[in-house]
C-alpha cells in the first residue's frame, strides 16, 4: 500500500489502522490466512500474508529499501523488497514500488526502476520467482478529453499498444526486462475523485497501478481492478497465480516446546523448550524472543505477551537440557507459545496449544 497515514507508519499511535482492518477481513476468511510478516517506509507499507498450515515452510524473510525522495533521504518514492525463503531454500521476492509521478517524468521513472533492482535480491540464484507490484506511476500520454472518450468507447487496448508509458519501457527494453504483465482488460485506475468512480480530468487517466512478474514456475490466473474500494484517488488492483517449487522437506522445527498442562489464571505461565539442529550456532540471536500467541495466531509479528531470549535460564529435566521461559498470569483462553529469531525474521517453533482456565475454588 502506498500514501498509507504517517499516524500509521511513521509516527505511530493510530487505533484503527489498514494493516488491523486487512487482518481482521483475513481472519474471517475460510483458508485461514495468516500475517507473517510487515515493515514499512514512510507512507509505503508491505503486508504479507500466508496459510496457517504454511507457518512451519517458512525459513526466512528479508527485507530491502530504495529511497528516492529528497536525494534518497527519505522513502516516499522508492521501493520495499520482500525475499520469502523456504524451507526447501528457493524464495520468492514481492518489490513493492511508488515510483515518481507526472506524466513528463519517463526517464526519472526508468531511473528509479534501474536503482531500485536492487530489491530484487539479484544475487541471489535461488530465487524462484518475483513479482513487482505498486504504483509505478506510468501514464497515458495525450489529452485527458481525449482519454476519456476512447476509454468510453471501449478502445483501452488502443491506449495501451500505442501511448501508454510502461508498455513502451518494457517494447523498447528500457525497464523490466524479462518481466511480463497479464493481459490488461480493465479501465485505467488513475485519476478518480475520491468516493467515486468518475474520473478527474486535471490528470490523464492512467493505468497507474500495475503488477509485474517474473519467474518460469508462475502461471497467471486473473488480473482485475476493484472499483469497490474508493477511499482513494487510485482504484486498487489484484493479481491472482499459480506458483511451481521444489517439493518442500519433512517439516523439523528449530526449537521444540514441551507440551504445556491445562493451566490455571492465578499461576505464572512457565514454558519449556529445546534448541535443536544446532540453531543457536548458525542463527540465533540475543534480540530473539519466545511469545505466548492465541491459539489461532492470526499474527505471526504481534504476540500476547513475550519475552526476550536473554531472560529465559538453563534447566535439565531426566538428563535433558533445556531452557525455560516465564510470563505473568494469563486470562482464559487456549494459547500457543512461539520462538521469533531476529535473524530469520520468523518463527522457529510453536508448541501446540494448552488452555488457560479459572481455578476452581
Amino acid at each position: 500500500m502506498q500514501e498509507v497515514a504517517h499516524g500509521e507508519t511513521v509516527v505511530g499511535g493510530t487505533v484503527i489502522t489498514w494493516q488491523r482492518q486487512m487482518l481482521e477481513w483475513m481472519n474471517t476468511r475460510t483458508d485461514g490466512l495468516v500475517l507473517l510478516s510487515k515493515t514499512y517506509q514512510m507512507t509505503n507499507q508491505v503486508t504479507v500474508f500466508v496459510k496457517r498450515t504454511l507457518i512451519p515452510s517458512i525459513r526466512r524473510i528479508q527485507f530491502r529499501f530504495s529511497r528516492n525522495t529528497m536525494g534518497g533521504l527519505t522513502g516516499h518514492k522508492g521501493s520495499i523488497g520482500v525475499k520469502i525463503t523456504l524451507q526447501n531454500h528457493t524464495s520468492v521476492v514481492f518489490v513493492d514500488s511508488h515510483f515518481i509521478h507526472d506524466a513528463t517524468s519517463y526517464d526519472k521513472r526508468i531511473a528509479q526502476f534501474h536503482s531500485n533492482k536492487i530489491c530484487c535480491f539479484p544475487e541471489d540464484e535461488e530465487v524462484k520467482a518475483v513479482f513487482w507490484l505498486g504504483d509505478l506511476n506510468f501514464r497515458v500520454e495525450g489529452d485527458p478529453d481525449e482519454v476519456s472518450a476512447k476509454i468510453k468507447a471501449k478502445k483501452e487496448k488502443e491506449l495501451l499498444d500505442t501511448d501508454e508509458q510502461l508498455k513502451r519501457a518494457i517494447r523498447e527494453n528500457d525497464a523490466f526486462v524479462g518481466f511480463q504483465e497479464q493481459p490488461i482488460d480493465f479501465s485505467p485506475t488513475y485519476r478518480f475523485y475520491v468516493g467515486s468512480t468518475d474520473y478527474d480530468l486535471k490528470r490523464t487517466p492512467s493505468w497507474c497501478d500495475r503488477v509485474l512478474f517474473k519467474g518460469d514456475s508462475i502461471s497467471p490466473v486473473s488480473y482485475t481492478s476493484n472499483n469497490q474500494v474508493l477511499v482513494s484517488d487510485h482504484i486498487p488492483v489484484q493479481a491472482v497465480f499459480n506458483l511451481k517449487l521444489p517439493a518442500m522437506p519433512a517439516i523439523n522445527w528449530d526449537v521444540l516446546f514441551e507440551q504445556l498442562p491445562t493451566w490455571y489464571t492465578t499461576i505464572p505461565l512457565i514454558g519449556r523448550f529445546q534448541l535443536l539442529n544446532n540453531y543457536w550456532n548458525r542463527r540465533g540471536s540475543y534480540l530473539d524472543w519466545v511469545g505466548v500467541y492465541p491459539a489461532s495466531i492470526d499474527d505471526c509479528t504481534s504476540p500476547f505477551r513475550w519475552v526476550w531470549i536473554a531472560t529465559c535460564y538453563d534447566q535439565t529435566v531426566q538428563s535433558q537440557r533445556c531452557l525455560v521461559c516465564e510470563f505473568s498470569p494469563l486470562p482464559e483462553g487456549t494459547y500457543r507459545l512461539g520462538y521469533f529469531s531476529h535473524y530469520s525474521n520468523c518463527l522457529m517453533g510453536l508448541s501446540k496449544s494448552f488452555k488457560v482456565i479459572e481455578q476452581p475454588t
